[in-house]
């Protein structure tokens, strides 16, 4: 009888320590999804220059070669034009995992986690994918590697 209530003690903290780690996690992908509306309201807004944006919401390194910026600038742009052909209300933000195997098996993630990922899909179409680290942008850039393979880059 001790033996079968300390094994249903243990397997009810289990579930309590599970739950708490699920939670937790759900927590930081809502704050994720937050952060990313944010970037796309932002993105949308044509009255905020996209050097702005850059400085506020995207991470960069501090030793940013000029051609770099330059790069990142007209990634932004290129975003920007595509997010304001658009109705924002009709995009969807999927996380690495809701957007599917089929969506995400041509991404390598070399050692980046998959819940920092999050994807922009409109209309049953992917828009853009971003990597999110510290509430903020660390990037929305995915270039070819080779071998059919895309993989993020960051700034």
């Amino acid at each position: 009888m001790k033996i079968k209530l300390k094994l249903l003690l243990f397997l009810f903290i289990s579930c309590i320590v599970i739950q708490s780690s699920f939670a937790q996690e759900q927590q930081i992908g809502n704050e994720n999804i937050v952060v990313l509306k944010r970037f796309v309201h932002r993105l949308h807004d044509p009255t905020l220059a996209t050097d702005v944006i850059l400085s506020q919401d995207l991470i960069t390194s501090e030793k940013q070669e000029k051609d770099m910026q330059e790069y990142l600038l007209a990634s932004i742009d290129e975003v920007r034009i595509n997010i304001q052909s658009k109705d924002i209300n009709k995009l969807e933000y999927l996380s690495f995992d809701q957007a599917g195997r089929k969506e995400t098996s041509d991404i390598d993630l070399e050692s980046i986690d998959p819940q920092q990922v999050y994807f922009i899909k409109y209309l049953k179409r992917f828009v853009f994918a971003v990597v999110i680290r510290d509430k903020k942008i660390a990037s929305l850039t995915l270039v070819s590697k080779g071998n059919n393979k895309a993989h993020f880059v960051f700034y």
